[in-house]
C-alpha cells in the first residue's frame, strides 16, 4: 500500500479551495476568484505533467510491482496508460486509452526506448504525484465553485427550470455491453494465457472507468434532485428511487432517506452541505448514466471470463500456480487462491 494518503491530499485540497472562495459571499467576486485558482493550478498540472510521467514510467519498468499504482495514487490501467504512451510514441488515440500489454521484460523495453532508472525512482514518482494530484483537486474545486456561482447569479438561490430528461433502457444497454465484452474476450483466437491476460486488462480497464463516472453520475443526479424542477431522476440515472435516495441522504450528511428535507427545504439544505450544481445536468445525466451501466456489465463480465480462465491456468496442461496466475492478472495471489477450487492451488 501507498505511505502516501492520496485521498488525504485531495480532500485537503479541496478544503482549502473551499475555504478560501466561502470568504466571498458575492458570487461574482467568487468566480473570478475561482477562475484564478483554476488557472493556476492548470499552470502547475502543465509544468509538472511530463515529470511525473517520466518517473512513473520509468518505477513500472524498472521496479514494477502489483500494487505500484497504489504508491502514486492511480488506477492500474491509468499506470500502464502513462508508461506505455511513454514507451511507444506512435500510439493511436485508441491504444492510448486501452494501452498494449506490458513487454515481457520492462527494463530492457525501457532501456531500448532510453528511459532512464532514476536512482530512488519510485519515492521520487510519490512526491511528484502527489503534488499533481493536489493541483488537479484544486482545479476540480475551482471550476466547482465557478458552476455554483453561475447558478446563482441566474436562479438567485431557487430551482433551475429544466425540460423533461431522457429515460434510457438500461437493460438493454447492459445486455448489450456485458455481450459486447463476452464476444471480444471467447470469440479470438489465441492461447487460453492469451485470452487470461486480455480478460485481466480488460478488468483493470472497466473498473477504472467505473470508478471514474460514479462520481460523475451521482454529482449530476444530485444537482438535479436539488436544485431542479426535474421530476423522477433516477429513471435517467439507471437506478431506483430508494437508491437514489440512499445517495442524496449520503451527500447531505443526514442520518437516512428519512431524514431528507422536504423538496422545498432541499437547495438551501445542498448548498449547505456542499452539492456542487452541474451546468445541464440534464443533458449530462442520461449519457453519464448510459456509460456508467455499460461499464458496470463490461466490468463484471470480464471478471467472470477471467475467474473462469484461473481454474483452466491452473491445471494440466499448463500447471501454472497461483504466484505465477497473480502475475499474469495483475493481482495478488490471494485472489487466485479465493478463485481457485480447494485443494487445487499448489
Amino acid at each position: 500500500m501507498s505511505s502516501i494518503d492520496y485521498d488525504k491530499i485531495r480532500a485537503d485540497a479541496r478544503a482549502e479551495v473551499d475555504a478560501e472562495l466561502a470568504e466571498v459571499t458575492d458570487p461574482r467576486e467568487r468566480r473570478t476568484l475561482a477562475e484564478e485558482i483554476r488557472d493556476q493550478a492548470f499552470m502547475e498540472l502543465s509544468m509538472l505533467k511530463e515529470e511525473r510521467q517520466q518517473l512513473v514510467a520509468s518505477a513500472a519498468l524498472y521496479e514494477y510491482a502489483p500494487d505500484l499504482h497504489e504508491k502514486f495514487g492511480i488506477a492500474r490501467t491509468h499506470l500502464r496508460r502513462l508508461t506505455m504512451t511513454l514507451l511507444h510514441d506512435d500510439l493511436d488515440r485508441e491504444e492510448q486509452i486501452n494501452p498494449p500489454s506490458w513487454p515481457a521484460d520492462r527494463a530492457e523495453a525501457a532501456r531500448n526506448a532510453g528511459i532512464p532508472h532514476h536512482k530512488d525512482v519510485v519515492q521520487k514518482a510519490a512526491v511528484i504525484c502527489a503534488r499533481y494530484e493536489g493541483a488537479a483537486a484544486r482545479r476540480s474545486a475551482a471550476i466547482a465553485h465557478l458552476e455554483d456561482a453561475g447558478e446563482m447569479l441566474r436562479t438567485a438561490g431557487g430551482r433551475v427550470r429544466v425540460d423533461p430528461m431522457e429515460r434510457p433502457d438500461f437493460a438493454t444497454i447492459r445486455e448489450q455491453a456485458r455481450q459486447e465484452i463476452v464476444d471480444e474476450l471467447t470469440a479470438a483466437d489465441g492461447a487460453p494465457e492469451d485470452r487470461l491476460r486480455r480478460a485481466a486488462e480488460a478488468v483493470d480497464l472497466w473498473e477504472e472507468k467505473v470508478a471514474e463516472l460514479l462520481p460523475k453520475r451521482d454529482a449530476a443526479m444530485c444537482s438535479l434532485a436539488f436544485y431542479t424542477t426535474a421530476q423522477g431522476v433516477y429513471f435517467s440515472a439507471g437506478i431506483n428511487r430508494n437508491a437514489c435516495n440512499r445517495v442524496l441522504a449520503r451527500v447531505l450528511k443526514v442520518p437516512s432517506v428519512a431524514d431528507l428535507p422536504k423538496r422545498d427545504k432541499q437547495p438551501a439544505a445542498a448548498r449547505a452541505a456542499g452539492v456542487r450544481f452541474v451546468k445541464n445536468a440534464e443533458r449530462k445525466l442520461p449519457k453519464i448514466a448510459t456509460e456508467y451501466e455499460a461499464a458496470k456489465a463490461r466490468q463484471a463480465a470480464a471478471i467472470q471470463i477471467r475467474n473462469e480462465l484461473i481454474p483452466v491456468m491452473n491445471a494440466e496442461p499448463y500447471g501454472w500456480g497461483p504466484l505465477r496466475i497473480a502475475e499474469a492478472i495483475d493481482r495478488d495471489d490471494k485472489i487466485v487462491r479465493r478463485i481457485l477450487p480447494a485443494g487445487e492451488s499448489a
